[in-house]
């Protein structure tokens, strides 16, 4: 059934603990030492404006906003000051320092940047208001491609990995994947939830049945697993659950 939705931004300058406003400003001072004048703005997203990081899991990420493209070398530094921040600051999971062209943001991070994600410097353009949609088009938008995320992992997973980047790759699929699920939170009930503790604790609360699976997903995006034979278990498990809650919401 088709819903009308209103997605809040909760996002605010106040609700970032203080362990983060170090990161803050020094990521600051990355984007402007890299990018100079094609920077416009900088956006913070996520957990951490809303309040809800959880110290030595959640990843801060920032946006760029600039006037134009950046050339390869910009985002090589970038890409080293990304290690060299979260290598420095063991209260996250990882630093990162993204760029997009003002005026070609994608209709997905568009919505991002409405609703939920603040600006930490420059012009914000992006004025705090309540998103509205329905939720048939809601969840097209925040949706992942289930079959596409889970081919690319297992893909990863083929040959051996370093246990640094397993333990990055378990916490983009606990979290990925339960945006995934959350599909059925929206579609059926009008429910969304952005971090992945309230996507997980809704979707036990309406989908018990799966609970198993939903726990393996948090399990892995708080504490990493460390073989990859276990993450491509757990990845089974989730293919399995998709495809009976697809079944049972025809």
């Amino acid at each position: 059934m088709e819903t009308e939705m209103s997605i809040a931004n909760d996002c605010t300058l106040e609700k970032v603990a203080s362990d983060y406003a170090p990161i803050i400003d020094d990521a600051v001072g990355a984007y402007r030492r890299n990018l100079d004048k094609l920077l416009l703005s900088i956006r913070l997203m996520g957990s951490v404006p809303r309040g809800e990081a959880k110290i030595g899991v959640s990843d801060i990420d920032f946006v760029a906003l600039t006037s134009m493209n950046a050339e390869a070398d910009h985002r090589s530094m970038l890409e080293a000051e990304c290690k060299r921040l979260t290598a420095k600051y063991p209260c996250v999971g990882r630093v990162d320092l993204e760029i997009e062209i003002k005026g070609r943001v994608t209709a997905a991070r568009d919505f991002i940047f409405r609703s939920d994600s603040i600006c930490v410097w420059g012009d914000d353009t992006y004025i705090k208001t309540d998103t509205k949609m329905s939720n048939i088009a809601l969840a097209k938008l925040v949706t992942p491609d289930f079959d596409k995320l889970l081919s690319g992992y297992r893909q990863r997973l083929k040959n051996p990995i370093q246990a640094e980047e397993l333990g990055q790759l378990c916490r983009s699929a606990g979290k990925d994947v339960l945006k995934c699920f959350r599909r059925f939170l929206i579609m059926k009930l009008a429910l969304y939830k952005r971090g992945p503790i309230d996507i997980h604790d809704q979707l036990v609360s309406y989908f018990p049945q799966e609970t198993d699976t939903f726990d393996r997903l948090l399990s892995i995006h708080e504490q990493p697993i460390q073989k990859r034979e276990d993450l491509l278990d757990v990845l089974k498990s989730c293919a399995e659950s998709f495809k009976r809650m697809e079944k049972a919401s025809v």
